[in-house]
């Protein structure tokens, strides 16, 4: 029998060589590590599908878990048993949890006014240039952080153009760069290229990451200035992957420290994160929808319909025709009753 560490190892390895992010990785070894503590607590002898079936009970009725994250931790299974173990589960999918239909709304145009007022940067994070490009763009958290120099396109449109690499679901895009971040982004690159300058003359073996096996047959890719971070991170760390000592982009928790910080100074605290920046675009934009699914990178129209509401907005009111009928004004009430129209 394999050891714990043997067997997150395993399913790490399979991972990285099929690409997956490293959040990925990251939630299914968790979730792996989790189940093979669980399956020493159980009686032993059990099939495969009995054990997960177990886990995932236990995750639902004891730790109460939310359904996406119940269906994480099977997803992160079925990895487990079928991809690393190569013995795929059978008769199990009926065990995934239904996902209640929220109804996705976003901050109003003045709540965004009031937030984007709060916003401060630090000598760390340019917050108030990533939030306008995470609001002005509809771009996920991640997105703005891992651009490149390369990938800033300013002879494309009006104002130029922004290349998102890898996306969610290893998809590429383009959008448009809103004419206010037109300036503080050249001025983003000002400071990129200074802190580039500074890595060339002070740590001349330290280069950014490099996606694949790009580094191997383009070696001195990692230290050229156009595969360089839009927006370095502040110092140099460990390549997670290779070990090696590695100038990273700023990272996704820097961002959502500075919304947080931003929304509670506004009143805002619980209602914007970084994300839902991006359903406000989604909400706020003129875009016809078609269009507006390709600036937000979905393969399907419908999850871009989700974030509109146009039944809702053309509704009629039957209590406004009833009193439109009549003089207009609502009921008035005096101590105990109520004065009728």
């Amino acid at each position: 029998m394999k050891t714990r560490d043997e067997v997150i190892a395993l399913v790490r390895s399979r991972i990285r060589m099929m690409h997956f992010a490293l959040s990925t990785e990251d939630a299914y070894c968790g979730w792996v590590a989790r189940y093979y503590d669980f399956c020493k607590s159980i009686a032993q002898g059990l099939a495969a599908e009995q054990k997960v079936e177990a886990f995932l009970v236990d995750l639902a009725l004891e730790r109460r878990v939310a359904a996406r994250t119940q269906n994480q931790a099977f997803a992160a299974l079925l990895y487990l048993y079928k991809d690393v173990l190569d013995r795929p589960l059978k008769n199990v999918e009926a065990l995934r949890a239904k996902r209640p239909q929220h109804e996705r709304t976003s901050p109003s145009r003045e709540q965004i006014r009031l937030f984007r007022a709060q916003v401060e940067d630090t000598p760390t994070t340019p917050a108030r240039l990533i939030v306008d490009l995470l609001y002005g763009c509809g771009l996920r958290v991640s997105e703005p952080l891992e651009l490149r120099v390369k990938d800033i396109l300013w002879a494309e449109g009006p104002h130029g153009q922004l290349l998102l690499r890898g996306a969610k679901g290893g998809k590429d895009r383009r959008v448009p760069i809103p004419r206010s971040c037109a300036t503080p982004l050249r001025l983003q690159l000002d400071w990129a290229r200074v802190v580039w300058e500074w890595d060339r003359a002070n740590a001349r073996n330290v280069g950014v990451t490099i996606p694949f096996s790009l580094a191997s047959k383009y070696p001195r890719a990692p230290f050229q200035w156009q595969w360089f971070w839009l927006f370095p991170a502040n110092s140099h760390c460990d390549d997670p992957h290779t070990g090696a000592r590695v100038r990273y982009h700023i990272l996704v928790d820097c961002i959502q420290r500075s919304v947080k910080r931003a929304a509670a100074k506004a009143g805002l605290d619980g209602l914007i994160t970084p994300h839902v920046l991006r359903h406000a675009y989604a909400t706020h934009s003129r875009e016809p929808i078609d269009a507006l699914r390709q600036l937000l990178g979905h393969s399907w129209l419908e999850t871009t319909a989700a974030y509109l509401h146009p039944d809702v907005d053309r509704a009629g009111n039957p209590l406004d025709d009833l009193l439109g009928k009549g003089d207009g004004q609502a009921p008035q009430r005096t101590g105990s009753g109520t004065k009728q129209p």
